[in-house]
């Protein structure tokens, strides 16, 4: 399985002229814990509830004073549709972050986080047992293959 078969494509984007407060509106009314800041169709940074909180008790400003590039991650990790599952979940501990978009070639096409794992897990765990089955050939006991 790569990521493309797990990520949303359901998107939430703003741009660097967005308010903090317009991007914290955008992230509760569509129920997601980021928001990708987009330059045309490249993502160029992340916007995480825990980058809004950092700001929030930094800057005691009111968040419409406060542009989304004083709270967003510069150049996300990024990620190709084709990467394995595998892959991408070494992407994310290694540099330990909860979400990841998907670009393809400079587009951003998806995001995959940690709960998307995490509801998949059955999904994985079916894929890695075929793939193991694959790997060694069927189970056998005294009664013939499983």
């Amino acid at each position: 399985m790569d990521v493309r078969d797990i990520m949303s494509t359901d998107l939430v984007t703003v741009t660097r002229e967005t308010s903090l407060q317009e991007t914290v509106t955008r992230m509760l009314d569509d129920r997601v814990g980021s928001v990708v800041v987009v330059e045309g169709s490249q993502p160029v940074g992340i916007v995480t509830e825990t980058d809004v909180l950092a700001v929030g008790t930094t800057y005691g400003r009111p968040f419409e004073e406060i542009p989304v590039t004083r709270a967003m991650s510069v150049n996300p990790v990024t990620v190709d549709p084709e990467t394995s599952l595998e892959a991408a979940i070494e992407v994310l501990l290694d540099h330990g972050i909860k979400k990841l978009p998907i670009v393809d070639g400079d587009e951003l096409v998806g995001i995959v986080t940690m709960t998307d794992f995490v509801y998949h897990q059955h999904d994985l765990a079916t894929e890695a047992a075929r793939l193991e089955r694959d790997r060694t050939g069927p189970l056998e006991d005294s009664d013939g293959p499983v």
